[in-house]
């Protein structure tokens, strides 16, 4: 765990680089279609995000402060928790945190394969996998909920986060796909990270530029409805 921390830069240890801003394209399915936006998404050290979609004119917010998430001028509904999950929790810094504030993690082993272990020629990555139960502030009602956070064997980045939930009575198996890893200010940092419900894309951001820096007290995480 601690070659995973490091290969992912210095960002989670040393003061100075707490704010990620990413720019590119989300994509989400919109009543069966595949609808792209402009976006940035800026996430801050710890557990913070704001997500803005351009829509024509219309510039679209959610986020979350820490403690709550909000929509600007109206209610969150579930896909818009479900981005807000994608890309806070089910992300290597959310897994690291989770760690330093005592989430109970099982380490499953090492080097497991995506498939059944029957093919006599493997060619996708092995994964050394961990289990959490997380804590989502947001969305559906749970206890807790269990996660499988899966490292790259050998670059020790993290490239899927599996996980069902249930919706209208039945279970969705989730898979959250981070990839295009590149560094950047010698902080590794993904161009792409995906939601697939039962196989199936449903989010996608496309990241074209990223950038690191302090953190900053400009109030912009925070509900202007709750001033």
């Amino acid at each position: 765990m601690r070659q995973a921390l490091n290969v992912l830069g210095d960002r989670l240890e040393k003061p100075g680089k707490e704010r990620l801003i990413l720019t590119g394209t989300l994509s989400r399915v919109v009543n069966s279609q595949i609808v792209s936006s402009p976006a940035r998404v800026i996430l801050e050290l710890p557990d913070r995000v704001r997500i803005e979609e351009q829509s024509g004119n219309q510039l679209r917010v959610i986020a979350f402060d820490g403690q709550n998430a909000w929509k600007a001028g109206g209610a969150l509904n579930r896909a818009d928790e479900e981005i807000l999950e994608s890309l806070l929790l089910d992300s290597a810094e959310h897994f690291f945190f989770s760690q330093m504030h005592g989430l109970a993690t099982r380490f499953l082993g090492s080097r497991f394969r995506l498939d059944d272990g029957t093919a006599s020629i493997y060619t996708d990555p092995f994964y050394d996998i961990y289990q959490i139960t997380d804590q989502v502030p947001f969305g559906r009602a749970t206890a807790g909920q269990p996660k499988l956070y899966y490292f790259n064997s050998d670059t020790q980045l993290l490239e899927r986060v599996r996980y069902q939930i249930e919706r209208d009575g039945s279970q969705i198996e989730t898979e959250i796909q981070i990839s295009d890893w590149r560094k950047v200010n010698g902080q590794q940092l993904p161009g792409r990270v995906a939601r697939l419900e039962n196989g199936r894309e449903i989010v996608r951001l496309t990241i074209n530029s990223a950038a690191a820096g302090q953190r900053v007290d400009d109030g912009i995480f925070v509900n202007p409805q709750s001033r």
